[in-house]
This record gives C-alpha cells, sequence and structure tokens, in this order.
C-alpha cells in the first residue's frame, strides 16, 4: 500500500490555474510540534546556528546519506524524470542536481520579470516610507538590506517572496538582464522560513542572506534579489559574487540542502506583479511558480526614475 503523504482536508498553495494544491504532511505537521512547545523552540533556536549547519553538511555529504534519497524522494513527490540522469554519491550530491533545461522552459523577454526559481510565491507591496510587512510581521527596506542609501531605489514597489520547499529545485537564476553589483553577504541566523515562523520571529531581517542589485538598462533602475538561508541551508553558493553583466535566464547559483527563500524587489513604477500572484496573497495563499515563468510585467509606458552620471546614480 502506498503511503498518503498528503493532507486530504486542506490545502495552503494554489497553482498558476487558481486550482489547490496539498501539502506534504511532514512538512507542516513537524513544524508545527517544534513550536508548540518553549523546550522545542528553544530547540530550534539551537540547530539554527551556523555551526550546526557545517555539522549537518557533513554528514549529508556522506555515502551513507545517499540511502535516504530514495524515500525522500517518495515522500516529496520529485519527478526525477525532470532531471539529468546521474549517480548519486550522497544526499547532498542528490540535493544539488540540476535539471534538464527542457524541463523548466522559458522566453527571453525586457519586459519580463521571471521568476528565479521554483517557489512557492507571495508579492507584498512597500510604501513610500520603504516598510512593508509579511505574515503580520513589519519589516522595512533597510532592515533588509542593512543600507539605507540603497533602500531608497524601492519605494513605492513591490517585494517578491519567493519560498522554496524541499521539493524544489534549488537553483536559481536571474529574473532580468542587466549589470549586477558585487554580493553583498550579512551573517545571521538559519532559522526555518516556513510560513508559521513567523509568529516567533523575523527571518528575514534575522537570517543569513546574501543579494546584489541589477541595473536595467532599459528601465534605467535596479532590481534587487535577495537569497536567504535557512534551516539547513548554511551555504549559499553564487557563480559569479563579483560585478558582471548577466543575462536574463543564466544561472545565479544554488542552495545546499534545506528549504530557502529568494526576495526579488522592484522600484514603484516599473514591473506591475501578476494579477493572480496579487489575487492569492490577498487571499492569504502561496501560489506555485516553477522557475522561468513570468511574475512581472514592465508597462509600455514605464519611464525611467533614475539617471546615471559616472558612478553615481541620481533620482529624478
Amino acid at each position: 500500500m502506498t503511503r498518503n503523504y498528503y493532507y486530504t482536508e486542506s490545502y495552503c498553495y494554489l497553482d498558476r490555474d487558481g486550482r489547490e494544491v496539498p501539502i506534504p504532511i511532514s512538512n507542516n505537521r513537524l513544524i508545527e510540534k517544534m513550536f508548540a512547545h518553549l523546550p522545542t523552540r528553544a530547540i530550534m533556536k539551537f540547530v539554527s546556528a551556523a555551526w550546526f549547519a557545517n555539522l549537518e553538511r557533513l554528514v549529508l555529504k556522506s555515502f551513507f546519506s545517499a540511502f535516504s534519497v530514495t524515500h525522500f524522494v517518495r515522500k516529496n513527490g520529485i519527478r526525477l524524470s525532470e532531471y539529468k540522469k546521474k549517480k548519486y554519491t550522497s544526499f547532498q550530491d542528490f540535493f544539488c542536481r540540476e535539471i534538464k533545461p527542457e524541463s523548466r522552459p522559458f522566453t527571453v523577454s525586457e519586459d519580463a520579470l521571471l521568476s528565479p526559481c521554483d517557489c512557492k510565491a507571495s508579492v507584498y507591496r512597500i510604501s513610500e516610507d520603504y516598510s512593508f510587512a509579511i505574515k503580520g510581521v513589519p519589516y522595512t527596506v533597510g532592515e533588509l538590506l542593512t543600507d539605507p542609501d540603497e533602500s531608497r531605489f524601492f519605494n513605492g514597489g513591490y517585494l517578491f517572496l519567493l519560498r522554496l520547499s524541499l521539493d524544489d529545485y534549488h537553483h536559481y537564476m536571474y529574473p532580468i538582464t542587466g549589470g549586477k553589483t558585487e554580493d553583498r553577504v550579512i551573517p545571521g541566523k538559519l532559522m526555518t522560513v516556513h510560513p508559521m515562523i513567523h509568529k516567533y520571529a523575523a527571518v528575514y531581517r534575522e537570517n543569513a542572506r546574501r543579494y546584489c542589485l541589477i541595473f536595467n538598462q532599459n528601465t534605467k533602475q535596479y532590481v534587487g534579489v535577495m537569497q536567504v538561508g535557512a534551516l539547513g541551508v548554511g551555504k549559499i553558493v553564487n557563480d559569479q559574487p563579483g560585478p558582471a553583466d548577466v543575462v536574463q535566464g543564466q544561472e545565479q547559483g544554488h542552495f545546499e540542502f534545506g528549504g530557502s527563500t529568494i526576495l526579488v524587489l522592484v522600484p514603484g513604477g516599473s514591473y506591475v506583479p501578476s494579477a493572480d500572484l496579487l489575487a492569492n496573497t490577498k487571499a492569504g495563499y502561496e501560489t506555485v511558480v516553477k522557475m522561468g515563468q513570468r511574475i512581472g510585467t514592465l508597462p509600455a509606458d514605464c519611464r525611467a526614475q533614475f539617471t546615471v552620471e559616472g558612478d553615481d546614480i541620481i533620482m529624478e
């Protein structure tokens, strides 16, 4: 008999056509139990330390960890046919697997903001004072970036919260074409990014994260792309950490084991989020999105809000 790993009585995700998608039982029940009591919440804070993630990574790189792959695939409903065929030497080797290009088709478009990853997506408006709220937890762009000067690029814009769960492909690509800045690295904790955690911690200003800004020559505006570490994700591997010209759809990097999140920030007067993401977020749902799908569109009448003089960016 095949074990039923999915809820049948309730749903949390919607797909791009508005259909309900069941959540694996294991993804929710364990987290609910761990955060239900003060002692177990203390344990979760203990295992969120970076040294614990390093220890976990050593275990997951061992030969013996490869025996857990079959169970993990079955439990999380992963379609191995979408990935390049390979014999995995460890669980970490499996987790960093590469997908077949035809499994994630996309169309390069100057007016499109593409999802950089497989994810459960939601979108939030950034107010004129640079603030926004995720599941009732208040944030500011300055807290997120730890750089008030850069936060001014995004007032009145949107923040796309793209949460990767264990069943998702953990490589990610650039959502637009442009010139990227050097990666900024912000040390921090490695708490889970499951939606339930927002009751207990402001993870997006407490967790370790890495980000860059991408200057779009067409709009003369910046788009921010941030990778957030999470429980079990002690390592964010970006292929080009320094300044570079990048192309929409080019691979940016990958996460090692665990669920995590990518945050994409766009300025006001630029990319408009897809209608389904706005509606689903308002209704309290995350939307299942695949890498390369359109999540925002640049209006035809969009005009540049910034000019560039030498190395300085001046707001008009």
